[in-house]
């Protein structure tokens, strides 16, 4: 009976480790272009805001780059600067080599906005996209040449002025036709260019939602989408809260801004954001280097 107690602990020991090593430790904050990742498989991939690292990975930081973290489950932002060696352990960030670390508290606003990220864009280690999605995708790429750019389905919108930006082979004598939240013809605009702004006559107010289609003139939709503008006292709220992009401005400070964009659906003002970190979001929120 007591060897058998003590293989139960030991697997529940062993148990308890691999769910620790499964969970995330850190929440990146900024990270200098230079900052490399090195996971425990041995690859490699450039450090970017909003990724989460796990229990034993590692981080280099060269000279003259700084890499900055939340450790989750506490209030403190780690800002580490090169050159420096640093190992992900079960709980905090180790200085393997290099100058010791500088902690600053966090707000608990920004505490919550991370927390709120982390529940909605955090996918499950190894479940993979759902079957089908991106053969989907691409079938629709292929028979399909022409893409919405702006606004991307589902967006709320920060303005009364929508404007469409579009990409690929418009169809000949096509149509822009937008429908309010009842389904109802709201407004037909003739598709004679990828950039399409509605005239003043089109009478847009705050918190209406709209269905559109570019449709063939002689029939057939080609493309659809959906967008939502947003109250104005949501928009003026989003819009004061914006970070000046100057040299003087934390990179955490902005990422706190496009994290709140985001969150919101204000997609267009989000990637200006992204922009200015140097990196782009896919829509499941995995981040990636603007390449030249």
């Amino acid at each position: 009976m007591n060897v058998w107690l003590k293989c139960a602990f030991v697997a529940c020991l062993l148990f308890t480790g691999v769910a620790q090593a499964n969970e995330p430790v850190v929440f990146v904050l900024a990270a200098t272009e230079k900052v490399v990742v090195t996971n425990p498989k041995g690859q490699q991939y450039s450090a970017l805001p909003t990724q989460r690292l796990l229990h034993g990975h590692t981080i280099a930081v060269p000279k003259g780059q700084r890499f900055s973290v939340l450790i989750l489950n506490t209030g403190n932002r780690r800002v580490y600067n090169g050159p420096a060696r640093l190992k992900v352990i079960a709980d905090t960030v180790r200085v393997l080599s290099g100058p010791a670390v500088r902690v600053f508290p966090l707000e608990q606003a920004h505490l919550d906005l991370i927390n709120q990220w982390i529940n909605l864009f955090a996918r499950p280690r190894g479940v993979s996209p759902v079957k089908g999605h991106k053969a989907d995708k691409n079938d629709a790429i292929e028979t399909n040449p022409l893409r919405v750019l702006q606004p991307i389905d589902g967006s709320l919108l920060l303005t009364r002025n929508p404007e469409f930006v579009f990409q690929g082979d418009l169809p000949r004598e096509g149509n822009l036709m937008l429908f309010d939240s009842r389904g109802k013809r709201f407004w037909v605009e003739p598709l004679e260019s990828e950039y399409v702004s509605l005239p003043p006559a089109a009478k847009f107010e705050w918190g209406q939602s709209f269905t559109w289609e570019v449709r063939r003139l002689t029939g057939g939709r080609v493309l659809s989408g959906s967008f939502h503008i947003a109250s104005e006292e949501t928009a003026r709220s989003l819009l004061e809260a914006r970070v000046p992009d100057t040299a003087g401005t934390l990179p955490e400070a902005k990422l706190f801004y496009g994290m709140r964009l985001q969150l919101a659906k204000a997609y267009k003002e989000a990637d200006e954001v992204w922009a200015s970190l140097g990196m782009v979001l896919t829509a499941q929120g995995q981040p990636s280097r603007i390449r030249p």
